[in-house]
């Protein structure tokens, strides 16, 4: 729902990150939401759910975020938190081209239970340019196939921080444009 406060409109939407176990989803929201990485890393076990607010403009953004944990054990657990989710970020390693790959099951997973969804594709692990193992045409054919937007594409990386903030707030303009374009609904307050 957008509600006009002031100036501004008030977004409130829910978000999921999908992609393979490993690829950076958890840390990439640990940067947004929080401005800091972990080195270490720790499988999320089930679904971990964080909010962060924005400003675009006067409009305030509040994103519920769904970190589901990749690994196939949770397959069972991932639907019911994929309803009501209106943006989706299908994550890939770009150490690992398999990831790349599988954000077509992962979306086919997300499009059986909600329709309508914004989605954007995340390169992850920009740091690590000397180990990159998917090429441009890799990624470019991926686009071309699951029909998104070249813009809503992103390489970033969580351990630098690298684009990942302006990869949340060139999504929440893109969730605000389907809201006034009755394309997305957002959740009550």
């Amino acid at each position: 729902m957008a509600e006009e406060e002031g100036h501004g409109k008030k977004y409130i939407f829910k978000i999921v990150l999908l992609g393979d176990p490993g690829v950076g989803k958890s840390s990439l929201i640990t940067r947004f939401v929080h401005n800091r990485f972990q080195a270490s890393y720790l499988m999320t076990i089930g679904v971990d759910i964080l909010s962060k607010q924005l400003f675009v403009g006067k409009d305030e953004v509040l994103f519920l975020i769904s970190d589901i944990g990749g690994q196939e054990r949770f397959a069972s657990v991932r639907e019911k938190f994929y309803r009501g989710a209106r943006g989706c970020f299908l994550v890939f390693d770009l150490t690992r081209n398999n990831t790349l790959n599988s954000v077509k099951a992962w979306k086919k997973g997300l499009e059986s239970v909600e329709e309508d969804v914004i989605y954007f594709l995340i390169g992850n692990k920009a740091d690590l340019k000397e180990q990159a193992a998917v090429s441009q045409e890799s990624i470019d054919a991926i686009i071309e196939e699951l029909n998104l937007p070249k813009e809503s594409f992103f390489i970033t990386s969580a351990k630098t921080g690298e684009k990942v903030e302006e990869a949340f707030v060139t999504f929440s303009k893109e969730l605000m444009r389907a809201v006034e374009k009755k394309r997305v609904e957002v959740g009550l307050e």
